[in-house]
């Protein structure tokens, strides 16, 4: 029995670990635009042994994200842009197209309108937006429309998913996903404006608090497990 307590503990340990991770990532990211904050997902995991017996471990099997909007905050860059509720923008990598939430935006050397990393944003043609370096003049419509003092001159891809959570991070506040694209409802781009993290920091660092006390309620747990095993190893060799 006192194998399998240390076996319990030590995939106790493990899933604390990963939430602990999770947890610094999202204050690491508390001034990330747009950054949704991240959640270990946990299930019970049963294994029964030679006895007959059952044990429980738990471990972790994925994370969720807290879908709620974060704050919009004025910027005074027109280049910057804000999508409200479920609606994502469209970003071409090297490696394939990606969607985002971070509206930080600006020309790239031959007047593309593109990310902070330098990756283009995309139009409802899925082509890249090319703008007029020399015309300062730029509105962005809360439908997406693209204009300059000659017109419009494109319209932003928004798009949406049926479910959100399937989308997975690969960095750069930019996600993947397989799930097809649904036209949005309801969503407004809002220019001027960036969406701040919704990440709360008073309440991760709790978090972070109470897990710390945790993790070292169960070491204690595995030191007293590993001095029975040595008490009981010592008694039988006197024996």
């Amino acid at each position: 029995m006192p194998a399998l307590t240390g076996y319990i503990t030590l995939s106790r340990q493990m899933a604390m670990q990963r939430q602990m991770e999770v947890i610094a990532n999202n204050l690491a990211n508390m001034s990330s635009t747009g950054y949704k904050t991240e959640s270990v997902l946990f299930e019970e995991y049963l294994e029964t042994t030679e006895n007959g017996d059952t044990v429980s471990y738990v471990r972790d099997y994925g994370t969720s994200r807290n879908l709620a909007e974060g704050e919009f905050k004025a910027t005074e860059n027109p280049m910057d842009v804000a999508v409200t509720k479920g609606g994502y923008l469209k970003v071409e990598t090297d490696t394939g197209v990606y969607y985002s939430r971070n509206g930080n935006l600006r020309l790239d050397a031959i007047g593309q309108l593109v990310t902070d990393e330098g990756f283009p944003i995309l139009d409802d043609k899925d082509q890249p937006i090319v703008l007029t370096p020399e015309d300062p003049t730029l509105t962005i419509a809360r439908d997406g429309t693209v204009s300059n003092s000659q017109g419009p001159l494109a319209k932003l891809a928004v798009v949406s998913f049926e479910n959100e959570q399937n989308l997975s991070p690969v960095g750069s506040g930019l996600y993947q996903t397989q799930d097809p694209e649904i036209p949005p409802l309801n969503v407004s781009v809002l220019q001027g404006m960036l969406e701040t993290s919704n990440v709360l920091p008073i309440k991760e660092i709790t978090k972070m608090i109470d897990l710390s006390r945790s993790y070292q309620s169960t070491a204690n747990l595995m030191q007293e497990d590993g001095d029975l095993l040595t008490e009981a190893i010592e008694s039988l060799g006197r024996v």
